[in-house]
């Protein structure tokens, strides 16, 4: 095994779809779009964070079978009392729910979509997981394809209700619970079944990732919910901010046939970077999963 990987991947900046070149940016955001920010948000604001399916497709293809012992148990969903562990953890449990589909895990996926809508309507946005929907589920569930279009879907409208209701500083904090458990659900894999380049890629992947969510976050940082989060994100990012890496103006489309604003980047991951990473991302994962009842009993 090489000692560090040289991962290049691309700077996901403002994506447009292609088809006769980029879109003019007076044109008004689709529903890929994360919109932070309210009516004054301006273009430089709009960032497309990745679904969770997407970050997972080739650890699927590469690592074999999920496991279900990774997600955060559906039990403790009663558990979280405030808005900020209601917030992290729909986060959290909306990224187990599109890993148990992708992995076709089902009885798990039943569970988390229950899980996530519990949660949901906590937060007011109920409207995003439906019965009609849960039945949908039940009925497909040995139709895998199926389970990830319903999980997707519920997915986006939960942040699109957000985004409507203008609540920023909530869906920032969904947003971060999703990404740490992507982290988390990705590391795990790479635990279980060993490195390899392509996995490693998705690690490094994530740094670009990360900045963008810390952008959208800085709006928020003096929220009394927001700002602890932002914090401890910007230790991650210090750890990103360590390894090498090169820019270059990108040529052509995306993978996907998007075309790209923005540089493509090679990020050289070492193995006692990754270990750090590792570290961290476990230390922070297992802090917002904490029951908060357990913060209480642990309280001086």
């Amino acid at each position: 095994m090489s000692p560090r990987f040289s991962i290049p991947l691309l700077a996901l900046g403002l994506l447009t779809a292609c088809g006769g070149g980029p879109e003019e940016t007076t044109n008004q955001p689709t529903t890929d779009d994360l919109v932070i920010g309210g009516e004054e948000a301006s273009v430089a604001s709009l960032y497309q964070m990745p679904t969770p399916n997407e970050l997972f497709g080739l650890v699927k293809q590469m690592a074999g079978e999920g496991h279900k012992r990774m997600l955060n148990p559906a039990s403790n969903v009663d558990r979280y009392v405030t808005l900020k562990g209601r917030a992290v953890n729909f986060g959290v449990y909306a990224t187990d729910l599109v890993y148990a589909s992708s992995f076709k895990l089902n009885v798990e996926v039943a569970r988390y979509y229950l899980t996530t809508k519990k949660l949901a309507d906590a937060l007011g946005i109920n409207s995003a997981f439906t019965d009609a929907d849960f039945v949908r589920l039940e009925s497909n569930l040995t139709r895998g394809d199926s389970l990830e279009v319903i999980s997707n879907d519920a997915y986006q409208r939960a942040y699109e209700k957000m985004q409507s209701e203008k609540m920023g500083p909530v869906l920032t904090m969904v947003l971060a619970g999703g990404w740490l458990e992507s982290m988390h659900l990705v590391i795990r894999q790479i635990e279980a079944f060993g490195k390899n380049e392509q996995l490693m890629v998705r690690v490094g992947e994530q740094k670009v990732t990360l900045e963008h969510l810390i952008s959208m976050m800085e709006s928020f940082k003096d929220d009394p919910n927001v700002s602890g989060i932002y914090t401890e994100l910007l230790v991650l990012r210090d750890i990103y901010d360590q390894l090498n890496v090169t820019r270059s103006a990108h040529q052509g489309a995306s993978a996907s046939g998007r075309m790209v604003l923005g540089d493509d980047v090679s990020v050289e991951m070492t193995d006692a970077k990754y270990a750090e990473l590792m570290q961290a991302v476990d230390r922070l994962r297992t802090e917002w999963t904490k029951p908060e009842d357990q913060n209480e009993r642990t309280a001086p």
